[in-house]
């Protein structure tokens, strides 16, 4: 059975409507998702979410639960078409928090030349990271194996979905596990490479799962300058072989990987430069389909569609495609159909992935509706706790007799009396060291989109799924406390609930009966002695497993720190080392953490027997300003001061003016707060042009154009209208023509 990538069902605009209420300030209507794609083009999305952590995933999944919506989850772009008549769904795009890298360090083996001493060369990668950076860190730290992944401009999360690669290798060469989020389930389970089924160019992850993160496994280089060497060498044949522009890699998987090349193929019949309304195939390479400024996705499709069925006319070849088709409908259009269904067969690999998930998670839970899902927060949700063998062990040890574990399904806050789905979260899989740091730039968060008949913009984003081991921790039960009834308790049979946070232990009453019965007369006292003998056992229980070494915390893993202050993470990570894990103050640590003016929220989480990870979410640097002591304030989008530094910072943007001596945590004016809101939603179109914001007075915000032309925001009232303003100016003239803009009074003035 073939599985086309493209969704086939639309939402109904009662389904929209209602998923537009459950999501309320979470997802924006009719966002053009061009602006996301490397093609370009493309119509809008019914309903879009930026997600910027963690607790943006498990709302959408809240919302799934009682709406089946489409799903499209977008990374970098850059495999992917949307049709022009857009994505009648939901689609998803990502921000930096899945932007975090660690690798080992060698150094830390002591020099040792030992082999059987030497640091493990396993590297972890947020799935967000692009693997063109991913592979210059490697190499940078000294690592071999991912150099291919400089040549292709894609996520790791993507990398892993379609088992990207390049240069002899790919993901799978070198792929151990990936950290998944199901947004159908709302879990997160760590899945084992084996599981994923890997292929050329596919896998069983679908739309529904998000790539977390992945762990790799690779190599120490014997000679770091040859790996630097060969980095180069693959950007050189790149750019020398593969065009640039408005496309999206190669569009036909090899038919047979090794030996016959789609591009081979196509050039065989004499297709380059094929042409088709706004889309051609490449002069430069025929497996690349270029499309134009203001172009029409359907006219890639239509030359897909001509390749595919001369290709296979001609050599019998029948091409499968390998981007991703979003939004296509083959009823339309029946000479498309090849197209939109011709992926290989993973209904199996697909099937073995979702049992995963379904062998440790369960989706049926209360509802509760007194909370709304625009108020979720981290601290809505509690460690989650389960019961390793080695502590059931020890329980069988001190009662002699039957023990059993059963877990209750916590309640989650929902809307309009709807039910929702639990929350889970990962069992960490390894000891990860702190402090490791990415070079790869920030994408700025809330761009405006501007709806302009005569310009698409583009941007770019990350891309979806990824995958690691077969365990899922559920959201911990509620306290469950020793009932007794004077009813229930003249049969010897009943059982003890006695509970804990860990689960339920069910103690028989036979057996306690047994050992109180010569003791006690008649069933008022012996109903009293063993209540009593019950509370005494939970208590004894309870000491133990807290003092036992079986669940002191061993292995702290740390998730998203890229900006932050690594001494006070190490700091906290250590503070939390050899406490119980099931007493360890979360909180307290958490609080150490966002202390760090870098650190808008931190997640702590645990699992037993003895691990902590620690997901932080930080705040993105987008401007800076110069105080009276000439010291650069680098401010985030809400003119927090990130950070106080000499020099001047030059990869954010300027605000040009002397603006107030404020120390890192302090908040700046509404003035330079405004700005900095301005520098990050500067279209893409508009950025490049800009040479620096500035702050003139108390309440003047300027933007100085590489040109020289100067626009004049005026108060930081209405920004949003008057940067809309400037921009549709500016597509409707020559800059070089524009001296300045005046939109201060929200008319704009053109001096020319």
């Amino acid at each position: 059975m073939n599985t086309p990538r493209q969704s086939k069902r639309l939402a109904t605009v009662a389904e929209l409507q209602l998923a537009t209420e459950l999501f309320a300030k979470h997802a924006s209507a009719d966002v053009s998702l061009a602006q996301f794609t490397t093609y370009r083009v493309g119509g809008n999305a019914a309903l879009h979410v930026h997600a910027e952590s963690i607790d943006d995933l498990e709302v959408i999944s809240t919302v799934l639960a009682q709406v089946d919506l489409p799903l499209l989850v977008i990374g970098r772009g850059s495999n992917i078409l949307i049709a022009d008549t857009g994505f009648q769904g939901l689609a998803i795009t990502f921000g930096s928090f899945l932007e975090y890298i660690d690798l080992p360090d060698r150094s830390d083996d002591g020099g040792s030349q030992d082999a059987g001493l030497a640091v493990e060369p396993i590297a972890l990668f947020g799935g967000s990271v692009p693997l063109p950076v991913a592979a210059r860190q490697s190499v940078h730290r000294g690592l071999t194996g991912f150099e291919w992944g400089v040549g292709v401009p894609g996520t790791i999360g993507g990398a892993v979905r379609m088992n990207a690669g390049g240069h002899g290798s790919d993901m799978a060469s070198s792929l151990v596990s990936a950290r998944i989020f199901h947004l159908l389930r709302g879990v997160e389970a760590h899945v084992d490479a084996v599981d994923l089924g890997l292929r050329f160019r596919g896998s069983a992850i679908a739309d529904h799962h998000v790539v977390l993160s992945a762990t790799l496994n690779l190599g120490w280089a014997t000679d770091t300058q040859a790996a630097e060497n060969q980095l180069s060498e693959i950007v050189k044949w790149r750019r020398e072989n593969q065009p640039g522009g408005q496309n999206a890699g190669s569009v036909f998987v090899n038919p047979v990987p090794g030996e016959v090349s789609a591009g081979a193929l196509i050039d065989q019949i004499g297709m380059r430069g094929f042409r088709i309304g706004t889309a051609h195939v490449s002069e430069k390479h025929a497996n690349f389909i270029q499309s134009e400024d203001g172009g029409l996705a359907s006219d890639v499709v239509q030359v897909m569609a001509e390749i595919r069925r001369r290709v296979k006319d001609s050599t019998g070849y029948d091409l499968r495609s390998e981007i991703r088709l979003a939004g296509f409908d083959a009823a339309i259009d029946p000479a498309l159909i090849d197209v939109l269904t011709s992926e290989s067969d993973t209904s199996v690999a697909t099937v073995r992935l979702e049992h995963i998930f379904e062998r440790n998670s369960n989706t049926s839970v209360v509802a509760d509706t007194s909370i709304p899902i625009s108020i979720l927060s981290s601290s809505d949700f509690q460690d989650p706790l389960d019961v390793p063998a080695e502590v059931l062990d020890e329980l069988s040890a001190v009662f002699s007799d039957e023990t059993s574990t059963t877990q209750e399904q916590p309640v989650i806050a929902s809307v309009t009396d709807i039910k929702t789905r639990e929350v889970t979260m990962p069992v960490v899989s390894d000891e990860v060291p702190v402090g490791a740091s990415v070079t790869a730039p920030v994408a700025a968060s809330g761009r405006v989109v501007i709806v302009d008949e005569d310009f698409r913009q583009p941007s770019e984003s990350d891309f979806p799924s990824d995958t690691d081991s077969q365990s899922v921790h559920k959201a911990p039960t509620s306290v469950r406390v020793l009932i007794t009834d004077d009813d229930v308790a003249q049969d010897l049979d009943a059982e003890i609930i006695v509970g804990t946070q860990w689960g339920e232990l069910i103690i028989s009453r036979r057996f306690l009966g047994k050992l109180v019965g010569k003791v006690t007369g008649g069933n008022k006292r012996k109903r009293l002695v063993m209540t009593v003998l019950g509370l005494v056992l939970f208590v004894g229980v309870a000491l133990i497993v807290l003092a036992s070494p079986l669940v002191a915390v061993r292995t702290v893993q740390v998730e998203g720190a890229k900006y932050a202050d690594a001494a006070l993470v190490r700091s906290v990570s250590d503070s939390l080392k050899g406490k119980s894990v099931l007493t360890v103050d979360t909180k307290t640590a958490s609080e150490r953490l966002e202390s760090d003016p870098w650190i808008k929220s931190a997640r702590i989480t645990t699992s037993l027997p003895s691990r902590v990870l620690i997901q932080i979410n930080e705040r993105i640097p987008v401007a800076w300003f110069l105080g009276v002591d000439n010291r650069a304030r680098v401010i985030d989008e809400d003119g927090l001061v990130l950070s106080v530094v000499e020099g001047r910072p030059t990869q954010y943007m300027w605000i040009d003016g002397t603006g107030p001596n404020l120390t890192a945590g302090a908040s700046s004016t509404a003035t330079y707060r405004a700005a900095g809101q301005l520098a990050m939603s500067l279209p893409s179109e508009l950025a490049p042009m800009v040479e620096h914001l500035g702050v003139a007075g108390s309440e003047q915000i300027t933007m100085t154009l590489k040109t020289g032309m100067v626009v004049n925001f005026g108060a930081p009232v209405d920004m949003r209208n008057k940067l809309v303003n400037v921009v549709v100016l500016l597509r409707r003239q020559d800059v070089n023509s524009i001296i300045s803009i005046d939109v201060s009074t929200g008319t704009p003035v053109v001096q020319s």
